[in-house]
């Protein structure tokens, strides 16, 4: 199969390059320099100069393709996730970016179009679980932009196509720069996630993410799907987990004050939810799994790739 991945050197998409080429697909990824060019071409993809807001390039990069999985991207550092100006290069990419992935896959005749969006805006659930055939997205603020891009990639199934959206849990792994900066604050005796100790949060291994793109692009219809553990922690489970994965008995858990003054209001109110998030639909209809089922292990892996630096 021809694909073409924007986002494709991102930390999803070089797991996914790696992942397809590995299967003997034909991998194209959008490259905008020449450090990327390089790096698609170590993954086993072939580079497209150019950018995707370049309607042009877009075209080239799409003709022929059987698919496109819009992977791109730019969540800011966690020391300006709380500003709203730092979130519109993303917004950019999720609105206007998405809709010219949609009209080039048109134009081309792709079949499928795949997009990461979100879980974690789903309304707080307490012990519930949730997953999107049961529960509405709180769709404003700073996640409004990737329910914008989720209506475009709706459009593309209206007419006609196979369009794929997977609402993905909070990232972390050791190519995470949120993960990163997480094990960083725990070493300093902080624990990021907020929220009440029995509270959930909805999380995915990076690799497994990546395995489940792969996993829908093979197997999966026209429809929206969480991508999550099979059990998401608790705030406490979190906060151990982070403690063993650096060698203490306990860190201390960050109280949504503080939260608030740290990543803003909107964000925290987010990360403080209640949201046991359930991967069953997906799980069912694809036969995926994660791998990662034990997240001190994960944790403990992301400690080891993470310099003893301080907080950045």
């Amino acid at each position: 199969m021809d694909i073409l991945i924007t986002g494709a050197t991102g930390a999803l998409g070089r797991p996914v390059v790696r992942l397809l080429a590995a299967q003997g697909h034909q991998v194209r990824g959008l490259a905008r320099s020449d450090a990327n060019v390089a790096r698609l071409q170590e993954l086993g993809a072939v580079p497209v100069r150019g950018d995707l807001f370049d309607a042009a390039v877009l075209a080239t990069a799409a003709a022929g393709c059987q698919a496109i999985l819009h992977l791109a991207t730019k969540i800011p550092p966690m020391r300006e996730i709380g500003r709203r100006n730092a979130w519109l290069a993303t917004d950019h990419i999720r609105r206007e970016g998405t809709h010219a992935v949609v009209e080039a896959a048109r134009a081309a005749q792709v079949a499928t179009v795949i997009y990461p969006s979100i879980c974690f805006a789903y309304p707080a659930s307490g012990a519930a679980w949730i997953d999107a055939t049961n529960c509405k997205p709180i769709a404003t603020g700073y996640y409004q932009s990737t329910f914008e891009a989720e209506a475009e990639v709706q459009s593309f199934i209206d007419n006609g196509g196979r369009g794929i959206v997977l609402r993905m849990g909070f990232f972390y792994g050791p190519a995470s720069p949120q993960s990163q900066a997480q094990i960083r604050y725990a070493r300093w005796g902080i624990a990021t996630v907020p929220g009440r100790p029995d509270a959930y949060h909805p999380f995915i291994w990076i690799d497994d993410a990546a395995r489940a793109v792969v996993a829908a692009l093979d197997r999966a219809p026209a429809g929206i799907f969480d991508i999550v553990e099979d059990e998401p922690a608790t705030t406490a489970q979190i906060a151990q987990a982070l403690a063993q994965a650096i060698g203490r008995r306990r860190i201390f858990m960050l109280p949504e004050s503080m939260a608030r003054l740290t990543v803003g209001s909107e964000i925290a109110a987010v990360m403080s939810r209640s949201q046991r998030v359930s991967n069953r639909h997906f799980k069912e209809i694809t036969a995926w799994t994660p791998q990662m089922t034990d997240s001190r292990t994960g944790w403990r892996q992301v400690a080891d790739a993470t310099p003893r630096s301080g907080v950045r």
